[in-house]
């Protein structure tokens, strides 16, 4: 993917583990208040839209926010209803960034003032917290970012001798994608989002990520977990990734983009099932 300088903020997001895009459209207080309650969420859009505009207030981003609505992993009744919340949830987020409230009506008179963009990437220290000290089986948000980060400012000669330790400890990843047909468009960004999820996982549970088997990825690849269930911070990233590719190539449309989604799902789900127990590591 192409190299970020820095992320815009706000436009973080989930990405579909399925070959339906996320729809980014705000049903009301009533309906997220209760997509919000079946998947354990203690908040409803109210508080939910307190939440968002202290986190804008601030210049968080809504990756940092978002995850923070649920005390424990959410769960969903099937990958439909957890797309129609995060897609709820992301157009909320929009609505409060133009002024507008929480219930269907129009923004008011005079717009906020505009905040100051987040500084860029090379005024920012970039510190990868020690590898292999993440517990459980999650990426945790803040290192997602750590890891994008530091990957970004790594030279190119950096770049390439951290690409080939990721061919030498995951072959069969980099066979599988050798082999699946990947689209035209988009086929770089799923090369590069493939090796930054590696790496995401590499710094976080260091040895305990095993080697992935081959017919694992192509059992998995036709319909693997949503990403946003499998690993939510992951998917926060991945959807921001492909945004930017989408605003780049505009032939980067719905089904290559859909089948790049599949493509990290897959790898995130047998990354993810790979994982050693902590006592075995």
């Amino acid at each position: 993917m192409a190299r970020r300088s820095r992320r815009t903020s706000g436009s973080s997001g989930f990405a579909s583990g399925s070959a339906t895009a996320l729809p980014g459209v705000y049903e009301g207080p009533v309906v997220l208040s209760a997509l919000l309650a079946r998947a354990g969420s203690p908040y409803d859009a109210e508080a939910v839209a307190d939440r968002f505009r202290a986190a804008q207030g601030e210049q968080q981003e809504r990756s940092d926010v978002i995850p923070a609505l649920f005390e424990d992993e959410p769960h969903f009744a099937s990958p439909d209803e957890a797309r129609r919340l995060y897609g709820n949830l992301f157009a909320l987020w929009d609505r409060l960034a133009r002024g507008m409230t929480v219930v269907h009506e129009a923004p008011p008179a005079e717009p906020p003032p505009v905040p100051l963009p987040p500084p860029m990437i090379s005024e920012v220290a970039v510190t990868l917290p020690p590898r292999g000290e993440t517990p459980g089986i999650l990426l945790p948000v803040r290192l997602v970012e750590a890891v994008w980060k530091h990957l970004d400012a790594l030279s190119e000669r950096e770049q390439r001798r951290l690409r080939d330790r990721f061919d030498n400890a995951q072959p069969n990843v980099s066979a599988w994608l050798d082999a699946v047909p990947l689209p035209e468009a988009g086929a770089a960004a799923a090369h590069d989002l493939a090796f930054e999820s590696w790496a995401m996982f590499d710094v976080a549970f260091g040895d305990r990520v095993g080697t992935v088997a081959f017919q694992t990825l192509r059992a998995t690849h036709p319909e693997p977990r949503p990403l946003e269930t499998t690993q939510p911070a992951l998917a926060f990233y991945v959807r921001e990734a492909l945004d930017l590719v989408s605003e780049e190539d505009g032939t980067f449309g719905p089904a290559p983009r859909a089948e790049v989604e599949r493509i990290i799902a897959t790898l995130a789900q047998g990354f993810t099932d790979a994982l050693a127990a902590e006592d075995d590591a």
